[in-house]
């Protein structure tokens, strides 16, 4: 399994898919482009795997025989493997750059990979991971498979019709995803893509009745979402003054933290807080591990993500917050976006709005707010969706089942 970066904090669904897959008796190797040491919380269950996990320096002995050993066995395969890193990302002046360490990391990640007797290899996300997998391919025949989440397959496209083709199979998270590359990439797309929706676990992420309301304390928001614009906390604060100044007293919780690549955005949120007058109502709680995520979850009286598109074209797939908050029987409010509406269900277990609306977005809040019974109907109705669709036991058995039929494996026992 190759990332990005581990063990990150906010990447919750790759970590609960390689344990799932782990508990279904599947033996995983995890391989880091980045070894992610920020000094923030690390994940429990990511602790054990961050001790075996293959990390690679960035100038070491072991890249540098690397590339000698490829010259030496396959110089052909070598030489291509930077021919079409650098001649596909020539319009993508990051992904160019970044080529100049992938290409050689994979090396060395290929070499032992051999070493460890690996049959197929499995990369998160479009971009680098995948970027790594394919030259592993074009080094040693290894087949791959990869996920495509949002970002890397809505709008960071460079050679993604290339990783489609030399792929065995890939996945996405949502419908949606899958319908746009069809758009793109054709036939193909039909013949290797499998949707298979983001879970969570259901004995962890346990019904909690909603909290003791009597109509007179705040009303309690939680949002859990890294600092980035397609998350909508702009929106989210602009709702929280609207409904301020209609008398509605709220108490909003920012659980998260700034992506890994420079960004001032959760200090431009915490200044339009305070210049809306919001510092005793909006706290910015930082990034937390998993457990903690489940406390602010029980204490919330609803889940809201204001997601929209950015003008690059950044949204986001499924929301983990927004299928967490469902699994503990706290309905959501979030906005018409494809991948949520795959989950959420306008009136049945959310309120959904247009993006990139604070007015709507306190209606619908404030709509909550009036109404407990509809919030105690909605709570129950999006325990049983998730129950039904999201549970990550069932859909990593559909993964582990995909993975072994298309490299002629049986499928793993049900019993497991």
């Amino acid at each position: 399994m190759v990332l990005s970066r581990f063990p990150k904090v906010t990447e919750t669904y790759q970590l609960r898919e390689i344990t799932a897959l782990e508990r279904l008796g599947m033996s995983i190797e995890l391989y880091a482009i980045t070894h992610h040491d920020d000094g923030g919380p690390v994940q429990r269950d990511a602790v054990a795997l961050d001790r075996r996990a293959n990390y690679f320096g960035r100038i070491s002995l072991e890249i540098i025989r690397a590339q000698l050993t490829w010259l030496r066995r396959n110089p052909s395969a070598y030489w291509g493997a930077w021919r079409w890193s650098l001649v596909t990302n020539r319009g993508a002046p990051d992904f160019l750059v970044r080529s100049f360490l992938l290409v050689p990391l994979a090396a060395a990640m290929a070499l032992r990979m051999e070493r460890d007797g690996i049959e197929h290899v499995h990369a998160h996300f479009a971009t680098y991971p995948t970027h790594v997998a394919l030259v592993v391919k074009m080094l040693t025949g290894l087949p791959y498979s990869f996920t495509g989440h949002a970002h890397d397959i809505q709008h960071r496209q460079d050679g993604l019709g290339d990783k489609i083709r030399e792929a065995e199979f890939f996945f996405c998270c949502t419908e949606y995803g899958r319908e746009q590359l069809r758009r793109l990439y054709g036939s193909v797309v039909e013949e290797k893509c499998v949707v298979v929706h983001h879970g969570v676990e259901l004995d962890r992420y346990t019904m909690t009745p909603l909290p003791d309301d009597d109509g007179e304390r705040a009303f309690r928001i939680l949002c859990v979402a890294t600092f980035e614009e397609c998350k909508g906390h702009q929106y989210l604060i602009e709702a929280t003054s609207r409904l301020v100044d209609r008398g509605v007293e709220v108490e909003v919780a920012l659980v998260g933290g700034d992506p890994p690549r420079r960004s001032r955005h959760r200090e431009d949120m915490i200044r339009l807080a305070a210049e809306l007058g919001l510092g005793d109502r909006v706290r910015f709680v930082g990034k937390v591990a998993a457990e903690e995520v489940r406390r602010w979850i029980e204490w919330s009286d609803i889940g809201v993500l204001a997601a929209c598109a950015t003008a690059k074209g950044d949204k986001d797939g499924l929301p983990n917050v927004l299928t967490e908050s469902l699994a503990m029987g706290r309905p959501v409010v979030s906005t018409t976006q494809e991948g949520t509406m795959e989950l959420v269900v306008d009136g049945v277990n959310g309120l959904l709005v247009r993006t990139r609306d604070a007015s709507a977005l306190a209606d619908a809040i404030e709509r909550m707010r009036r109404d407990p019974a509809m919030r105690e109907r909605m709570a129950t109705a999006g325990r049983g969706i998730v129950e039904r669709d999201h549970d990550v036991v069932a859909n990593t058995r559909t993964l582990a089942g995909e993975y072994l039929r298309r490299v002629g494996r049986p499928a793993p026992d049900d019993s497991a």
